[in-house]
C-alpha cells in the first residue's frame, strides 16, 4: 500500500481504531520478522508506568541527545501532528521516511494475512523508521500496562517504571497488584529495572524481580532527591542523591509533579551503559520542554496539564497550590475519555476550583459534559458550571480568566483536549488527526 501524503495515512490508521487492543505480540512480532527485526538494530530503553513515562521518556531523549548521541524517541499520544509519536534527533520524522515506513508495514501485513491494531501499526513503523535513520538509542514510551504492548517485542537495555495507580483497569486489571505484574513485565533477566514502587507493593515487586531475574533500582532505597526551592525565572532547582552524578540541578520543568520522573530519569543515566556527562545533563535539564504538561498559555494566566486519571488530578491539585501568587479563583476547562475513572477526577479538581467549563475533547470518545455536570451537580449544588461545544467553551474559559488578574485557568482531563485547545488557540481549524480513540470515519 502507497501513501501519497500524510492525510491519506492519518485516515488508514484512524480507520484502524476499529480493530482495538490485542492482547498477543504474535502479530506484530511476525511483521517486524519480514521486515528484518528493525528493533534489534540499536540499543532501547523501554519506560512504562500510570503516569510520567512521558515526560521521562523526553527527559532522557533530552540528555543523551545533549550527549551526542543518535536518539529515536517515542511517546504517544500527540497533541497537533500525528508525528509527533516518532522523533530522531529531537525532530519529527520526516514525510517521506514516515510514509515509505507505513506503506512497507502494511504490505507486510497484507503478504502475512494479518492486521495490525493503530498502536501496532505505528510500533512497527517506528521501528523501521528508527533502523533507517540509523540510531543509536531508542527511547519507548509504553502505550499501555506493558507486557502485551507492541514496544515490549524489544530487548531493552534499561527498563522503567515511573509510578502505579489504578488505570485502565478494565484491561489491566482492578487491583494495584495486577496492574505491577503488567508493567514489571517489560523488565529483561540482568538488566538494571528503575522503578518508583509504592511501599505496599514491595513484596510483590520482589516476586516479580525474582521471577523474571532484573536487577532493581528503587526510588527511596538505591535513589532519592527533592526540590529545592520553588521556580526563578523558569527554571528550579533539584537534588539528586544515587551515586556518581549526586549533586544539585536545575530544570525548565518546574511543576511539582515532575521531581519523581527528573529522579527516575538521573537513575537511569547511572545504571545505563552510555557515558554522559554532569555538563550535558545541565545544559538538557535546562532547556527541556513536554508540551501539555504544566504548560503556560503565553500572555494569560492559564496551563494546559492533561491530567487523564485520580493520581494525575491530585499532582495538578498540589501543582496549583504552588502557584507563587496564589489566585482567589481556579477554573477548569475540563473533558474526559469515556472509560476514564472521571467522577474521581471532577472530585478532586472540584475541591481546587471555582468555575468548570466542560466540553468533550474533540475527534475522541468523550464524555457528554451533560453527565458531567450532572454529577457534579449532585455533589456540589453551588459550584460553577456550564457546558456546551467546544469552541464556545474555549472562548469562554479564556475570556474568564483574561477578565480578572486573580484569576487562573487550568485546561485538563485529557491530552486530546490539550491539543485541541492548543490548536484552537492558534487559529488552526482544520480536523484533528488520527488517534487511538480518534471517531474519524473509515476510508472508502
Amino acid at each position: 500500500m502507497d501513501f501519497q501524503n500524510l492525510l491519506s495515512a492519518q485516515k488508514y490508521l484512524a480507520s484502524l481504531t476499529r480493530h482495538g487492543i490485542h492482547p498477543e505480540l504474535d502479530s506484530i512480532t511476525r511483521v517486524l520478522a519480514r521486515l528484518g527485526h528493525p528493533q534489534d538494530s540499536y540499543a532501547a530503553i523501554q519506560i512504562t508506568g500510570t503516569n510520567g513515562k512521558g515526560s521521562t521518556s523526553v527527559i532522557l531523549d533530552a540528555i543523551f541527545r545533549q550527549a551526542g548521541y543518535r536518539t529515536g524517541l517515542y511517546t504517544s499520544p500527540h497533541l497537533l501532528d500525528l508525528r509527533e509519536r516518532i522523533r530522531i534527533g529531537g525532530n519529527l520524522v520526516g514525510v517521506d521516511p514516515f510514509l515509505h515506513s507505513l506503506g512497507e508495514v502494511c504490505r507486510v501485513q497484507k503478504d502475512l494475512g494479518v492486521t495490525l491494531t493503530f498502536f501496532e501499526t505505528l510500533t512497527a513503523v517506528s521501528f523501521l523508521v528508527f533502523k533507517l535513520a540509523a540510531i543509536e538509542l531508542a527511547i519507548l514510551e509504553v502505550g499501555m500496562g506493558g507486557r502485551w504492548d507492541a514496544t515490549s517485542v524489544c530487548t531493552p537495555s534499561v527498563s522503567v517504571l515511573t509510578s502505579l495507580a489504578k488505570d485502565h483497569t478494565e484491561i489491566l486489571g482492578d487491583t494495584l497488584e495486577k496492574i505491577l505484574g503488567e508493567k514489571a513485565a517489560i523488565g529483561r533477566k540482568g538488566k538494571p529495572f528503575v522503578a518508583n514502587v509504592p511501599p505496599g507493593c514491595l513484596t510483590e515487586w520482589s516476586k516479580h524481580e525474582s521471577r523474571i531475574g532484573f536487577v532493581s533500582v528503587l526510588y527511596e532505597r538505591d535513589f532519592n532527591g527533592q526540590w529545592e526551592g520553588v521556580e526563578r525565572k523558569g527554571l528550579r532547582r533539584f537534588s539528586y542523591a544515587g551515586g556518581p552524578l549526586s549533586g544539585t540541578y536545575q530544570t525548565s520543568l518546574t511543576a511539582e509533579y515532575q521531581i519523581h520522573n527528573l529522579l527516575s530519569a538521573m537513575a537511569v543515566l547511572e545504571k545505563s551503559p552510555w557515558t554522559v556527562s554532569a555538563q550535558s545533563i545541565g545544559q538538557a535539564l535546562e532547556n527541556v520542554t513536554h508540551p501539555g504538561r504544566w504548560e503556560k498559555v503565553p500572555g494569560i494566566n492559564a496551563y494546559l496539564d492533561g491530567a487523564h486519571n485520580p493520581e494525575a488530578a491530585h499532582h495538578l491539585v498540589k501543582q496549583i497550590g504552588n502557584v507563587s501568587r496564589q489566585p482567589k479563583q481556579v477554573g477548569f476547562l475540563a473533558g474526559f475519555l469515556n472509560g476514564k475513572d472521571w467522577e474521581s477526577i471532577i472530585k478532586i479538581l472540584a475541591g481546587a476550583g471555582n468555575q468548570f467549563f466542560l466540553v468533550s475533547p474533540p475527534g475522541a470518545d468523550g464524555v457528554d459534559p451533560v453527565r458531567i455536570r450532572d454529577s457534579m451537580r449532585k455533589h456540589q449544588p453551588d459550584i460553577g458550571v456550564v457546558q456546551g461545544p467546544f469552541d464556545a467553551m474555549c472562548r469562554s474559559a479564556f475570556d474568564w480568566v483574561a477578565s480578572d488578574p486573580d484569576r487562573l485557568l487550568v485546561v485538563t482531563g485529557s491530552l486530546y483536549l490539550v491539543g485541541a485547545v492548543r490548536k484552537w488557540r492558534s487559529g488552526d481549524d482544520s480536523p484533528l488527526s488520527a488517534g487511538e480513540r480518534s471517531t474519524a470515519a473509515l476510508p472508502s
